[in-house]
């Protein structure tokens, strides 16, 4: 795994991350984040390429990838406005301050788990056991669509500053 940051260009061939190991200690070290989770630099390497992905796969962002599909991060991006209608040549620093909040939180946890599925592939939203008398119980999910994970604090930034739509439509926090 090598950790590849993608500059305000978009041509970075094959950026994995928006930040680097230094941006991410720096950024938690400002606000008395602990990362001391990560085992080594490579741990936070390895987080910061998910937070990257996770930030990439879960938002619907204003304007579209600056180079097109051969851009391999959704940012930069072109006719990118944010909420105060300054327009966005570069990789905002919300979407990098977001990327090291969902890293950090990434050494920890997996951002974006799998929905717990019986074999048939019904999804579960709640399961309980007991050993004496044996008993189980099991709540399955229907009609209900699976919505990724939510991160109030990387989340919020990247809303507030109406860097994400929905349906088309920017979401304003």
């Amino acid at each position: 795994m090598t950790l590849i940051v993608q500059d305000n260009t978009g041509s970075v061939a094959d950026a994995n991350a928006y930040i680097t190991v230094a941006e991410f200690k720096a950024y938690h070290d400002d606000r008395g984040g602990d990362y001391s989770g990560a085992a080594d630099d490579a741990a936070i390497e390895a987080a910061i390429i998910r937070a990257t992905d996770y930030l990439d796969q879960r938002f619907n962002f204003v304007g579209k990838k600056r180079l097109g599909r051969d851009q391999t991060t959704a940012w930069p991006r072109t006719d990118a406005w944010d909420r105060d209608r300054y327009y966005i040549t570069d990789v905002p620093k919300e979407v990098k301050d977001a990327c090291a909040e969902y890293a950090l939180r990434a050494i920890a946890a997996t951002l974006n788990p799998d929905p717990e599925q019986t074999a048939t592939g019904a999804a579960i939203q709640s399961k309980s056991e007991s050993v004496g008398p044996i008993s189980e119980s099991v709540t399955y999910v229907s009609g209900a669509v699976f919505t990724m994970p939510k991160y109030p604090a990387a989340d919020q930034k990247l809303i507030k500053a109406g860097l994400v739509r929905s349906s088309g439509t920017v979401l304003r926090g």
